[in-house]
């Protein structure tokens, strides 16, 4: 199997551990907390690399506001994502890369912050979890956590069903 890699944002640490913390009370390991810019690709890491610092170099850093949970279908549970600068950084990944753009790229890209996914196991059931996210992180619809992304994070893993781990950061240029 060819690693695969993608590119995204991290949080700020205190909402990293808010969200570990609410999957470990779920049983429900996923990829480390992150918004994704740029989906999983099989292409080689050094590859990755390269697109990852040559896009960091031509953007700034960007705001980000995270808002309250909502969900695709009963597929995915996530944190809105409020932030037009990260389009153009989205676009410029795509361009980078060099690949054909995902069905989930461009105009279709969505940015958010997975909580939760309906194909890895958790201890309770969907419904369940949709009401456990919006009891733990409703707020944040009254009160977005705003923070500015600074770097580009390089996510990979070997072996399907693996969790991503962190490979890489590249800071964004300062304006």
């Amino acid at each position: 199997m060819t690693p695969t890699f993608f590119i995204g944002i991290t949080p700020p640490p205190e909402l990293i551990e808010r969200v570990l913390s609410w999957q470990a009370q779920l049983e429900h390991i996923v990829t480390a907390p992150h918004v994704t810019l740029l989906a999983p690709a099989e292409l080689p890491e050094a590859h990755w690399r390269n697109v990852a610092a040559e896009v960091a170099a031509r953007h700034a850093p960007v705001s980000v506001k995270l808002g309250g949970p909502d969900f695709f279908g009963s597929r995915v549970i996530f944190l809105k994502v409020n932030a037009p600068g990260l389009r153009a950084v989205h676009a410029d990944l795509v361009q980078t890369l060099g690949q054909p753009p995902g069905e989930f790229a461009l105009n279709n890209y969505h940015p958010h912050l997975t909580l939760a996914l309906a194909w890895r196991p958790m201890n309770m059931s969907w419904d369940e979890a949709v009401n456990s996210a919006q009891t733990a992180f409703g707020e944040l619809d009254n009160a977005p956590l705003t923070f500015t992304a600074r770097e580009l994070v390089l996510f990979g893993k070997a072996e399907p069903g693996q969790p991503y781990t962190e490979r890489a950061r590249f800071a964004l240029a300062q304006s």
